[in-house]
């Protein structure tokens, strides 16, 4: 019979080229828009004024993929859509064995976009994969997602954010894309197409873990709590209006 399991992992197998890392879907980069020379510039001054062997600890790691240097992997980090396995599960994962064949299999990815790529034309593309490699039969649910989006630097409302920033005594480091997920597409899409962008003092960190924070009382004058957060959402929309 038919193992669920296996024919699962040689599915997820067709999805990357054999580096582990790079997405082998066809046309899966066929819409990607590349940095401009101006964001290409935004990610070496982060890289000056951030250290990398912080980036490191925290991760967790000790090289970066293809062994790239700091300036190119966060190049590769805000340039290229990736493909991630985030689990699976199949047959008997308790203690002991048990000889068994599982009857079904289930793997979750999810698949980071950048501009001009879509939500739908990526689904597409990977359905039509699937099918060309032999697993139409591998069932694809699309459980969330949306288009990635990216806002002028020049636009009102980033200047705006960066003049109250260093009203406020912060120098702030523009960041060309974020390799993060945020339904920002609802403004920069028509048929608003406005732009939009984050904004906020204070600090927090460890997002969607256990251990997630944010600081609400701080003893470090260089930062703010939870009252200085809220304050400078004052003086910015203060400000855009």
């Amino acid at each position: 019979m038919d193992s669920p399991s296996w024919h699962l992992v040689q599915a997820l197998n067709t999805l990357i080229e054999k580096d582990g890392h790079t997405p082998a879907v066809e046309g899966f980069f066929d819409k990607v828009k590349p940095l401009s020379a101006a964001q290409e510039q935004m990610i070496r001054d982060h890289a000056a004024k951030s250290a990398e062997s912080t980036a490191k600890k925290a991760l967790g790691v000790q090289h970066w993929v293809h062994d790239k240097n700091w300036v190119d992997s966060l190049m590769l980090l805000e340039s290229r859509p990736t493909i991630n396995i985030e689990g699976l599960v199949a047959g008997y994962t308790g203690p002991g064995g048990k000889t068994v064949l599982p009857h079904k299999a289930v793997a979750k990815i999810d698949m980071r976009l950048v501009p001009d790529m879509t939500a739908a034309d990526t689904l597409a593309k990977l359905k039509a994969h699937l099918a060309k490699n032999g697993f139409a039969d591998v069932e694809v649910n699309m459980s969330g997602g949306y288009n990635p989006t990216q806002t002028d630097a020049d636009s009102k409302l980033i200047k705006t954010q960066i003049a109250t920033y260093k009203k406020l005594g912060v120098e702030p480091q523009l960041w060309p894309r974020s390799a993060g997920s945020w339904p920002g597409f609802v403004f920069t899409d028509p048929p608003l197409s406005l732009p939009a962008g984050h904004f906020g003092l204070g600090h927090g960190t460890g997002a969607h873990a256990p251990d997630e924070y944010y600081l609400i009382e701080s003893t470090n004058p260089k930062v703010q709590g939870l009252d200085g957060a809220v304050a400078s959402f004052v003086e910015y929309l203060y400000a855009l209006s």
